[in-house]
């Protein structure tokens, strides 16, 4: 009896001790399964705020694709400083990574995303959002890659037209601009109620490029007609594919240059200071200072242009001018005790060759085998034919320059045609401009007399 008692005893015991083994094999087996036991149910996940924070700012600013890894900014924009989350606040200090794109506060917690307009390249750069959740301190930093343009504070016609046919649709160049160009077409007469007409214009040589001004307005208008040339100017977008001015003004007829980079940059010099480069501009004498020396073979003469005066310092030549001539400046630009000036030795040409003067001051800045982007046009006379036309091509080569600029001389190579073209001829060349081994050419342009 006694031993049979301790028999069970001991079977007893083993059961005990082996229940909580047997027991935690199944729960770990029900928990495999997918399985939640009783007094083991899984707490709610914690919902991440400061992630869904990020997520709202990126979807709001972060416009990437797989197509467009980083999107164009064309003009400057805005953003904010602060979000609020479920009445959670969070701050978000902005930055870049390029010294062309720079983040400025506001008021009413706005940041201006500020571009340079003026950039000397096209930059790849990221947009910073370094976010930070109020409440615990806790931050996260997003990086959005945009696309900054290549640009210009003195863009060439050229330049801004083809900057206009990269726009995306409902893209606007980051401000205004003027334009001088041929109309091609009227797609929408002059309306008497309106006060306003649609007409289309080729600026330069560039045919497969032209600018649709949309109701253009102003003194004048109603007198336009195909093949005038007219000066326009206003925002240009790109409205469903096409180019256009967005309700631009008429400036005026003929080519009335946008001078106002240059004239601003001027008139920003301290005394003594000069700026850099050699400078372009086209005005009208409005007084003669210093009349023209025979001895010294110069004239100082003041140009008004737009609303300035610049003083022309010992300009080269200028026997024959006079108040009221318009012409073309070419030299450096100083500040000499408050006065804004080119410096002595600058020269002039007549005014019709700004633009041309302006392409060929560009084009000799180009490095051997680079070439001007998009077809150029330069008028010019003709000071020598180094290959005769020939019947069997139908080309010539000759080189041409803009009164009288010999150091600024351009090769016409196979130019079109040419069989009734001589020497001392003027005429406008169009087409794609290159430096050849140091020779800057026309690369098989066409040309009008």
């Amino acid at each position: 009896m006694k031993k049979s008692a301790i028999i069970l005893s001991v079977v007893a015991l083993m059961l005990l001790v082996a229940t909580p083994v047997m027991a935690m094999g199944l729960a770990e087996d029900a928990k495999a399964a997918g399985y939640v036991l009783p007094g083991q149910e899984a707490a709610a996940p914690q919902e991440d705020i400061l992630a869904n924070a990020a997520d709202y700012i990126k979807a709001l600013y972060d416009k990437s694709t797989k197509s467009n890894p980083a999107p164009r900014t064309t003009a400057d924009f805005e953003v904010y400083d602060q979000i609020s989350i479920k009445n959670q606040l969070f701050t978000i200090e902005w930055s870049t990574d390029t010294e062309y794109v720079k983040a400025v506060a506001k008021d009413n917690h706005v940041v201006l995303i500020d571009i340079d307009e003026g950039a000397p390249q096209e930059t790849v750069y990221n947009l910073i959002a370094v976010v930070t959740d109020s409440a615990t301190g806790e931050k996260v930093t997003l990086e959005m890659p945009k696309t900054l343009p290549q640009g210009s504070n003195d863009p060439a016609p050229e330049e801004i037209v083809l900057a206009s046919y990269l726009l995306a649709d409902g893209e606007y160049l980051p401000k205004e601009v003027r334009l001088t160009g041929t109309v091609t077409a009227i797609p929408t007469a002059y309306s008497e109620q309106y006060g306003n007409i649609t007409v289309n214009i080729q600026v330069g040589a560039l045919a497969e490029n032209l600018i649709q001004c949309y109701r253009l307005s102003g003194d004048g208008c109603a007198n336009i007609k195909e093949g005038d040339l007219i000066t326009v100017q206003g925002k240009i977008k790109n409205y469903k594919g096409t180019i256009e001015f967005d309700k631009p003004t008429l400036v005026g007829f003929g080519a009335i240059p946008d001078q106002s980079a240059t004239l601003e940059a001027a008139f920003a010099l301290a005394d003594g200071e000069a700026m850099k480069g050699t400078q372009v501009l086209c005005g009208v004498i409005e007084s003669i200072p210093t009349a023209y020396s025979e001895q010294y073979g110069n004239i100082t003469v003041n140009l008004a242009i737009e609303d300035k005066i610049v003083q022309a310092y010992r300009l080269a030549g200028g026997a024959d001018l006079a108040v009221g001539d318009a012409i073309t400046v070419i030299g450096t630009i100083k500040n000499y005790k408050g006065t804004i000036e080119f410096d002595k030795a600058c020269r002039y040409v007549p005014a019709q060759y700004y633009g041309s003067v302006k392409t060929l001051l560009k084009a000799y800045e180009l490095e051997d085998g680079k070439a001007l982007e998009g077809a150029r046009q330069v008028t010019g006379t003709i000071i020598d034919i180094p290959t005769p036309y020939s019947e069997q091509y139908g080309n010539v080569t000759l080189n041409i320059v803009c009164g009288g600029l010999e150091d600024l001389k351009i090769q016409c190579y196979r130019l079109a045609g040419g069989a009734d073209l001589a020497v001392g001829d003027t005429i406008t060349v169009s087409g794609p401009i290159k430096n050849y081994k140091g020779t800057i050419e026309f690369d098989k342009g066409t040309y009008t007399k």
